[in-house]
């Protein structure tokens, strides 16, 4: 798994970066990773940049953009900076029987923390909806991805950047998983269940055997299933960005963001205190703060928190 001094390699091709990707994403399954992309053998293209992000599969190929990644590393230490704005008020709201929104309504200092949040997820909206990617702001304080994780000193830094990684290893597995269920001719009619079985697929594969891991490499198993987990919320938010806001209540080809981040999060077996739950928590508080949607949640540990935001998404 990822973990402190790993930097991801990018090695000759496209398709030597994201095997790579994957490998040290679910370290615990990489005998597994190199069968199956040595049975299933997609090509992997890089397409020019367009509007939008490009990141898709058919039978024989996965397709991206240049600009995913820098989508995926911008609202991935957005993301992150959501712990910084709102999980005080996350942590402290059943703690201290008053509301999420009076907590947040209270914090003289969350303007200030706020707007760095804001600010790179503006940027990632921009870059998203740039044909040239070049023509798009760069958050200054925010290097471009590719850098050595050495480089950073801060040691929050390193974990957005680990989180970025896996969520990027999440949609790769899941877009993996439509090559495999093309070329196996198993995949669902109803392309929308199709999409939520390989979110369900990705989950699973790089979560089944981490208790295993976990013990072999003398690892808690908790705590490795919350980083990964954590991946896996921040996927979340990527998937809220880069989804068209019309689509968010699904379409033909996709169940509503609301059932598929259930999916992917609500059943993760961890303590309702988590920091995963905390950090899942206040990504969705950041979600409809950006609405500017009132958040009416009852008063409520982590976890009834994430469900009752997903739900209301």
């Amino acid at each position: 798994m990822l973990k402190t001094g790993d930097t991801i390699k990018h090695p000759g091709t496209a398709k030597d970066a994201i095997i790579t990707l994957m490998r040290q994403a679910a370290p615990e399954r990489v005998a597994e990773i190199d069968s199956l992309w040595g049975k299933y053998d997609p090509e992997v293209v890089r397409v020019p940049n367009a509007r939008q992000v490009t990141l898709n599969a058919t039978k024989d190929r996965i397709a991206f953009d240049a600009k995913t990644m820098d989508v995926f590393w911008l609202i991935g230490f957005a993301g992150w900076k959501a712990i910084e704005c709102y999980s005080p008020a996350v942590r402290c709201s059943p703690i201290i029987g008053r509301s999420l929104a009076d907590l947040l309504a209270e914090d003289v200092g969350l303007d200030v923390v706020e707007r760095a949040y804001k600010e790179r997820l503006a940027a990632a909206r921009t870059l998203i909806d740039a044909a040239d990617p070049a023509h798009a702001p760069w958050p200054n304080d925010l290097p471009r991805p590719g850098i050595d994780r050495k480089v950073f000193e801060d040691p929050q830094y390193k974990v957005a950047y680990d989180l970025s990684y896996l969520a990027l290893a999440f949609a790769l597995f899941h877009e993996f998983r439509h090559v495999m269920l093309a070329q196996d001719r198993s995949a669902p009619a109803d392309r929308r269940e199709e999409e939520m079985a390989c979110d369900v697929w990705a989950r699973e594969f790089m979560t089944v055997k981490l208790a295993d891991y976990a013990r072999a490499n003398g690892h808690d198993y908790h705590e490795v299933l919350r980083k990964r987990s954590m991946g896996f919320a921040l996927a979340g938010l990527i998937l809220h960005e880069i989804t068209p806001v019309w689509e968010h209540g699904g379409n033909q080809a996709y169940f509503s963001l609301a059932a598929r981040l259930q999916a992917i999060l609500g059943n993760t077996p961890l303590p309702d205190t988590s920091h995963f739950w905390v950090f899942t928590a206040s990504l969705l508080v950041g979600i409809f703060r950006q609405k500017h949607i009132t958040i009416d949640a009852p008063v409520s540990p982590p976890r009834e928190l994430a469900s009752y935001l997903i739900a209301r998404l």
